[in-house]
């Protein structure tokens, strides 16, 4: 581990326990200079902390944005909350093509519980669209995942 690297460890795990303990402004502080710096895990915070107000003003858009730079890096909690933002339209044009692409990429990354319930909202999601959109989703996410997220959309 780099010096610098050991600095990010400890950073992330005192904005994580601020986090926790409710004390999002403090949160923030240390998460948005991790997140600048392209740490998955602190750009997955600011973008929860964005989507719900927590410690900055709720922005949806602006949580997208942070939950996509996470995802692109093979993070799948942010991409699981892409699905959601895309299939309810929270700070982006309503999309269930996007949203059942990235619950599916979602659903094969994670485990446990949170992967029954991306496994879940994709289910059913997929029960209200045609076969064409179902189709195009499935396109998507195999040049997603043959791009290693680069090319997600």
């Amino acid at each position: 581990m780099t010096p610098g690297s050991a600095v990010g460890a400890q950073s992330i795990e005192e904005a994580e326990f601020a986090y926790e303990r409710g004390d999002y402004t403090q949160a923030a502080r240390i998460f948005s200079p991790l997140a600048e710096q392209g740490m998955a895990s602190a750009q997955f915070y600011l973008g929860l902390m964005h989507e719900m107000g927590r410690g900055v003003r709720q922005d949806h858009s602006v949580a997208q944005l942070w939950f996509r730079k996470a995802a692109t890096q093979g993070y799948a909690g942010p991409q699981n909350y892409l699905g959601l933002i895309y299939e309810r339209g929270r700070g982006v044009r309503k999309d269930v093509v996007r949203a059942l692409m990235w619950y599916t990429i979602a659903a094969t990354m994670l485990s446990g519980d949170e992967q029954k319930t991306a496994m879940s909202r994709r289910d059913h999601l997929t029960s209200q669209m045609n076969a064409s959109q179902i189709e195009q989703a499935q396109e998507m996410v195999r040049r997603c995942q043959q791009t290693h997220f680069k090319d997600c959309e």
